[in-house]
């Protein structure tokens, strides 16, 4: 363990080298750092105003909240917390947790990143799930690989890509999203703001139930497009649909919605018992309670029932393929345990042809004809029911138990 302190301003720059373990920063109010490290190197320099820090370990830094932060690279996890100044994050292979942190800007995230009460954010790419708790100002990211969870942002939002679901919640500016699954919006509509969310297969958006907005939607077909909102009137006869809710007023809020399956905008309150469907982490709404559910479209259980019997159709018809694999596989076996046998008895035919020692991977086999004052025997149902298991928990090859069943004419 290594460990060092150094005296500092509050607004001191603190550049981190690469990392190459796991690496922890806290701030707190000394006018200090101090540096720990389990591994054998510690290096804490400071030079030109600023602070260089590396090690051949895991880091544990504490800086002071007002410190700049940039950080190189860090090959394990990543876990900031308590930093009001701007924080700079290279690629980290790892994870990465922040919490009570200033302004942020991450490089790429191989694992999963959960932040939360964060300063404006922006990132490039996050390989596995991304969970958002509290932000104030923009929250800018080009991808996620995973879920994505975002909730009370004070700021915009957009994020360019979702590979699986998305779920938004209380964000207090313009929104642009695009997910290859499922989005599900709990959306309050600001005058003059502009909301635009795409997805591969489902959407699901919640409004409240005052609300003036321009709806602009685009469905896979006639059937998937459905709108529950009291007052309006909603044809249901087609894929596309502009329409207008409450009041037409020049700064009215614009939604711009595209689905790849279903799409659903309602203003219902009932309880929204799927919404863990949608992402991670659903189930933590903290004070807000469970968010509401829409009431399903009428033939909703007719095309659920329709996609329910294909895919019993296709797993049937993978059953019936692997039991045509299973049978033909077992035919094999019995032709092979036929001319195992076949050649077994044809050994028996076959009596005195010199000496006969035989190795199979470990097993070392004494197959030597008796001498002429001993009789030789004929191999017993047991001898062969010996080697026939070795084969067939693959002890021995098919060859190797051909072999071993012809040299028992000798024993």
């Amino acid at each position: 363990m290594q460990q060092q302190t150094i005296s500092t301003k509050p607004d001191v720059t603190v550049n981190v080298a690469s990392i190459p373990g796991d690496l922890r920063v806290a701030g707190w109010e000394r006018l200090e750092i101090m540096a720990k490290t389990d591994g054998d190197e510690l290096q804490l320099i400071s030079s030109n105003g600023s602070i260089q820090a590396s090690c051949d370990e895991d880091l544990i830094l504490y800086i002071p909240r007002q410190a700049v932060l940039n950080i190189q690279h860090v090959s394990g996890d990543v876990n900031l917390q308590a930093l009001k100044g701007p924080v700079s994050l290279g690629p980290v292979s790892g994870d990465l947790t922040m919490n009570d942190v200033g302004p942020v800007s991450l490089d790429s995230i191989n694992g999963d990143a959960s932040l939360r009460k964060t300063g404006p954010l922006t990132a490039g790419t996050i390989s596995g799930d991304f969970t958002l708790r509290v932000a104030n100002g923009t929250c800018a990211i080009e991808s996620v690989g995973g879920d994505a969870s975002v909730r009370d942002v004070n700021g915009q939002v957009a994020i360019q890509s979702v590979g699986s679901d998305l779920y938004v919640r209380n964000v207090r500016g313009n929104l642009n999203v695009n997910a290859d699954a499922d989005v599900a919006l709990y959306i309050q509509p600001l005058p003059g703001h502009t909301y635009i969310a795409s997805a591969g297969d489902d959407i699901i958006v919640r409004l409240p139930p005052q609300v003036n907005i321009e709806l602009h939607l685009v469905g896979s077909d006639a059937e998937n497009v459905n709108v529950n909102i009291p007052g309006l009137k909603f044809p249901g006869d087609s894929s596309t649909y502009d329409l207008t809710v409450g009041e037409k007023k020049e700064d009215i809020a614009q939604m711009f919605l595209t689905s790849g399956d279903d799409l659903l905008v309602t203003t219902q309150s009932d309880v929204w018992e799927s919404a863990a469907d949608f992402g991670v982490e659903m189930n933590d709404f903290g004070s807000w309670g469970v968010p509401p559910i829409p009431p399903l479209p009428p033939d909703f259980s007719e095309r659920i029932n329709r996609r329910v019997q294909a895919a019993m159709e296709r797993a049937q018809a993978r059953v019936e393929e692997a039991g045509r694999h299973m049978e033909g596989t077992g035919r094999r076996w019995e032709a092979a345990m036929r001319r195992a046998e076949a050649k077994a008895r044809a050994a028996e035919v076959r009596a005195n042809r010199g000496q006969v020692n035989m190795r199979v991977g470990r097993w070392d086999w004494d197959l030597s004809p008796k001498g002429p004052g001993e009789n030789a025997s004929t191999p017993t149902d047991e001898e062969r029911l010996t080697i026939l298991r070795m084969l067939q928990e693959k002890k021995i090859t098919l060859a190797d138990a051909e072999k071993l069943l012809a040299a028992l004419e000798g024993k």
